[in-house]
Parts: structure tokens; C-alpha cells; sequence
């Protein structure tokens, strides 16, 4: 029996959960069952549905409290630019839709925002995979481009990003529109860092309770791991890269981003058996690079 939305208790912050999705239905179902009777009076929930065909809300989950919005063309930041448009209350909160929620999640982010109302939050994300060499919350380096995050292990205090699919942000420390840059391709690695480091020079802080916890489903197909997103990954990546760096790095050490970004390409284009490489493939991985870099600039300093 799913659970009724929480009406007996006063709701002290309304919250616009927003869960983008694509191609995984019935673990996306299972992740709204889940969070259902975490919803007081008031909350609302918006899938963001990406799929082809749209999605059916299953018997039992229909209601006022559940909104459907459709995005055609599928697109992570788009996703997330839409249901910040659509969303009814001051606060959003972003969650992947391949997760199991922790006890409580709904109500810790609402007793979180009220001691830190003008801060962006977000907690920790347990999974299998976790990643061993990387210390919480891992480190951007604007000189080679690389970013390396990890929401894995407990931390609590500021911090300089945030993990996309757990986060609360106050509609007051969002940056201008698109709030998540549009250009970002794909899976869309490395949108939240963008975001995060606009909205901290703007003054927002970004603040880890680890009180407030998800499990990631990390191995869940769809999403970035369905076949559309999976043909095209090697070549988004290398675009998202370049258009982060572009847009954030060190112009000046544009040869160490280059020199890291080679390797990868080298990596990812090898012909199985011999050490040549393919032609044809890193000749699109430089395209994307270059388009990568031109949209970067295009953007820098907004």
C-alpha cells in the first residue's frame, strides 16, 4: 500500500520536489512511493519527463500533489531549468529519480532551511561504488579542468559544490536565467559545479548536513547509462569538459587542460589490439572539443 501524503502536521516550509527522469520508470515509481509519505500539505512534486513515450502515473499515486511536465527533447539542465519555472513554492529540491530516500529526508531539509535559510543545501549520498582516493567533497582544478567530487562519506559545514540529484536551493539564490546552463550535453557532467561556482561568486553559500541522506541505485540503466545517452558519452564528455573549462577555467594553463584532455581521448579512441588510434573518432573528439571551448567562451563571466 503506497502512503498517504502527511496532512496531520503543519508543513513550516512548502517544497517543490523536483525529479527529472528518463527511461527508468519503474525505479522511478519505486522512488515516489518511497518519498510519498514524506509529503506534508502543501508539497508538490514534479516529474520532469523526458521519455518516449511519456510516462503513465500508476493507479495510486495520482493526485494534486504529484504534477506531470514534459520536456521533448531530452536534457538534463533543460530538465532542471523547466521545473524551476514551473515549481509553485520559494524552495526547490532536486533528487534523482534512481534513489531510496532516507527517513525523514523531506522534513530534515525543512528543519535544515529554517536554521539556514539563505543557503543552498545539500547531505550525503551513499552508494556501492564509493570512490576511495577522493576525500568529501572532492576538488575542482581550474587549471587542468578536472573535477573530482565525492558525497559518499559524512561531512557537515560549508562547502564549495554541491551533488545535482540532492540538493535544496532557495529560489533567492538562484543566478539569472537558465539557472543550469543549457549547453551542457548528455548526462550533463560537471552542471552542478558550473552552477555552484556562479551562485558562490554571487555571495550564496552552500551548506552538508549529513543528516540530510539519499541511497543512490548506482548501477540503475537509463538515464545517462540508456542506450541514446550511452552511444554518445565518450563525445558529451569531452564537450562538457571543454565547456567548463571555457567557462570557469584558467585560460592561461589552457596547455595542461589540452594535455589532460588528450589522454582521454587517446584512452577512448585506441584500436582494440594495436596502440594506433581511430581517425575518424578523435577527429569528432576534437569537433566536440572545439564546440565545447566556443560555447565555454560564449558563456564565460555570465
Amino acid at each position: 500500500m503506497v502512503p498517504a501524503v502527511n496532512e496531520a502536521t503543519p508543513n513550516p516550509v512548502p517544497l517543490s520536489v523536483i525529479i527529472p527522469t528518463y527511461m527508468r520508470e519503474r525505479v522511478l515509481w519505486d522512488s515516489v512511493a518511497s518519498l510519498r509519505g514524506q509529503f506534508r500539505e502543501g508539497d508538490e512534486l514534479l516529474i520532469v519527463d523526458q521519455n518516449d513515450p511519456p510516462l503513465l502515473i500508476p493507479a495510486g499515486l495520482e493526485g494534486p500533489w504529484l504534477r506531470h511536465c514534459r520536456l521533448e527533447t531530452p536534457s538534463l539542465t533543460r530538465a532542471r531549468n523547466l521545473g524551476i519555472e514551473l515549481a509553485r513554492h520559494d524552495r526547490v529540491v532536486f533528487l534523482d529519480d534512481d534513489i531510496i530516500p532516507g527517513e525523514n529526508l523531506l522534513d530534515r531539509l525543512r528543519q535544515v532551511t529554517l536554521a539556514n535559510p539563505d543557503r543552498i543545501l545539500t547531505g550525503l549520498v551513499e552508494q556501492d561504488d564509493v570512490a576511495e582516493d577522493v576525500p568529501a567533497p572532492g576538488w575542482v582544478d581550474l587549471d587542468s579542468g578536472e573535477i573530482r567530487t565525492n558525497f559518499s562519506r559524512p561531512h557537515a559545514g560549508e562547502i564549495p559544490f554541491f551533488p545535482g540529484g540532492l540538493s535544496l536551493i532557495p529560489k533567492s539564490c538562484l543566478p539569472p536565467a537558465p539557472y543550469f546552463c543549457p549547453a551542457f550535453k548528455g548526462a550533463s557532467q560537471g552542471e552542478e559545479i558550473d552552477f555552484s561556482l556562479r551562485v558562490r561568486a554571487r555571495g550564496v553559500r552552500i551548506f552538508a548536513d549529513p543528516s540530510i541522506r539519499i541511497f543512490h541505485l548506482k548501477v540503475v540503466e537509463g538515464g545517462c547509462r540508456s542506450p541514446r545517452f550511452r552511444r554518445r558519452f565518450f563525445f558529451d564528455h569531452v564537450f562538457n569538459q571543454s565547456l567548463f573549462f571555457a567557462r570557469h577555467g584558467n585560460l592561461l594553463r589552457f596547455p595542461l587542460f589540452f594535455l589532460r584532455l588528450k589522454g582521454f581521448i587517446e584512452f577512448h579512441t585506441r584500436v582494440p589490439g594495436s596502440r594506433s588510434h581511430a581517425p575518424l573518432a578523435v577527429a569528432k573528439a576534437l569537433a566536440r572539443m572545439a564546440g565545447g571551448l566556443i560555447a565555454g567562451l560564449r558563456f564565460r563571466g555570465k
